[in-house]
């Protein structure tokens, strides 16, 4: 009976965060703010490998990889709070400005900004603590 109680009460082990898990949660929300407006486009899956060659400071395969990674878990995901979590655990301020930076960037690939496009990053913004000027000031220096 003791050794129930023990284990019904015991502490789950904490699972380590890897760069690679929050490489793979910046990746999926720049897939979501491109399949917002209900496809995405080519130049959006090219400007998100360019955007994570760059930012994440990755090999152009290991951001094909993540790519391709990212595309899988968005299929069969309908719930992006702990992508969100896993980011406002992880990211200063600057480096969530730096991720809304390239979700506008990746927006703007394709030469339009569709409503549902500059919904979800607003969201996103929100959803990462960032003030609306921020939210603004990102949008003016993308283009």
């Amino acid at each position: 009976m003791i050794r129930f109680l023990k284990k019904l009460f015991k502490k789950e082990k904490i699972k380590k965060v890897t760069i690679e898990d929050i490489n793979i949660a910046c990746a999926i929300l720049l897939i979501e703010v491109s399949y917002s407006d209900f496809e995405i486009k080519n130049e959006e899956i090219s400007s998100i490998i360019k955007l994570c060659s760059k930012e994440l400071n990755l090999s152009l395969q290991d951001s094909e990889w993540l790519k391709n990674k990212a595309l899988e878990l968005h299929k069969d995901t309908n719930c992006f709070r702990k992508y969100i979590k896993l980011i406002n655990e992880n990211y200063t301020k600057l480096q969530k400005k730096t991720l809304l930076n390239m979700a506008w960037l990746v927006a703007k690939s394709d030469n339009i900004i569709d409503k549902h496009e500059e919904y979800r990053i607003r969201k996103l913004s929100e959803l990462l603590y960032l003030d609306h000027k921020d939210f603004i000031k990102s949008k003016v220096e993308t283009n």
